[in-house]
């Protein structure tokens, strides 16, 4: 008994395909020999004899008009075995002279061949996706034990010993309906698993899709700054060829048992601080989000307030945006004078002007470790409410 049935669908699609440029009637049987398309829709779920004697010989078989009984369901004409994988799964049939049509119903039986194969390899490629992708969901979710998911892995050809790390790939919302939703996830999701990429993939909803992507060098180091600039190639590739407007939130590798899961847990939170913080960032890194996705949980939670508090004076008036600005370039540059001054393109005496300012306004001491840290904290905790490069003249006069 063959393993594979052929479906009515495409195997009417067949029919419809070919009749339009072969003028007999063809129908399309099962390895039961029944009738499960056809030109002529009385004849759908009929046994078909000549189908019966080909599954028999396993070969075609040609009715010729004088041998086919008058009274039977017996026609005249060619059937001709289907096979896929070496296996006869049924059985194509042309209605008419054998010396007339057989060269049509080989090329009829080819096409149909053709099309068999291709749904069965569409259907082998679909379980393969889908085993591919609860594996991932199992890594992320540290659902079942290593062996086990060493043993799924194995099947499909994936290696877990590399380190990964895991990664969310965002679509942002836009006016469409959910079918053309599903269409952009198929597209991402196959963009971003493709085999060059070493990626696993699954979605984890409509609008996300986990990645889980190589995380050492072809030597098998580390390097940090390498895997930030793979994954904003990534994410400009996927934008560039989908067209959708797209964030990604990578997390960290971490080793060990769960350290998918665990990294996965990283990207999550990413994610989220950087969708409140930073909600025009399309590209968020852990590594620069450290303070503010260990301290942002929950993000309305009194205390994230209190810590914001410093910083009130500079982020509740837009015309501060400058000294806002001035405060974050000095805490990058290590808070050396020349350094900042250099960045933000002022001279030394109209730097400290500005940090006078910020002083006064927010009543701290930027000699004081403490007052410092406090603006360190609210600063990275902050959303990006105030523009980071504005336009606004220089509130400090340059004084020589």
């Amino acid at each position: 008994m063959p393993s594979v049935a052929i479906d009515p669908a495409l195997a009417q699609a067949i029919v419809d395909r070919s009749m339009t440029v072969i003028a007999c009637n063809i129908n399309v049987m099962d390895s039961h020999g029944v009738i499960i398309a056809s030109g002529d829709p009385a004849r759908l779920g009929q046994v078909h004899d000549g189908a019966l004697r080909v599954m028999a010989r396993q070969e075609a078989v040609e009715i010729e008009p004088r041998a086919a009984p008058p009274d039977g369901d017996a026609r005249p004409g060619v059937n001709l075995p289907l096979r896929l994988g070496g296996a006869v799964v049924g059985c194509v049939g042309l209605t008419g002279v054998p010396g007339t049509i057989r060269p049509y119903a080989e090329l009829v039986r080819m096409a149909a061949e053709t099309m068999l194969e291709q749904a069965q390899q569409s259907r082998t490629l679909s379980r393969e996706t889908r085993l591919r992708e609860e594996l991932v969901l199992s890594l992320i979710r540290d659902e079942a034990p290593i062996p086990a998911l060493a043993a799924s892995a194995a099947r499909l050809g994936i290696d877990l010993r590399p380190a990964r790390v895991a990664a969310i790939v965002e679509i942002l919302p836009r006016t469409q309906d959910g079918i053309a939703l599903v269409g952009d996830m198929h597209r991402l999701g196959t963009l971003l698993g493709a085999p060059d990429q070493g990626n696993l993939v699954a979605p984890l909803s409509l609008t996300e899709i986990a990645v889980l992507t190589p995380a050492l060098t072809a030597r098998g180091t580390w390097d940090p700054d390498r895997l930030r600039e793979r994954a904003q190639r990534l994410l400009a590739r996927a934008q560039t060829a989908t067209g959708l407007d797209l964030r990604l939130a990578l997390g960290r590798p971490v080793e060990g048992p769960g350290g998918m899961a665990r990294s996965y847990q990283v990207a999550r939170a990413t994610l989220a601080a950087g969708r409140r913080l930073h909600p025009a960032r399309r590209a968020l890194f852990y590594e620069d989000m450290r303070l503010p996705v260990l301290l942002d949980d929950p993000l309305r939670d009194w205390r994230t307030q209190e810590l914001r508090a410093p910083l009130r004076p500079l982020t509740d008036a837009a015309r501060h945006a400058p000294l806002l600005r001035t405060l974050r370039t000095w805490l990058d540059h290590g808070m050396q004078q020349r350094a900042t001054a250099a960045a933000l393109g002022l001279h030394r005496n109209s730097l400290d002007y500005r940090l006078r300012q910020i002083e006064r306004l927010c009543g701290v001491d930027l000699t004081r470790s403490a007052d410092i840290v406090a603006l360190y904290l609210a600063l990275h905790l902050t959303p990006d409410a105030v523009p980071d490069r504005p336009a606004d003249p220089d509130p400090a006069p340059v004084v020589t």
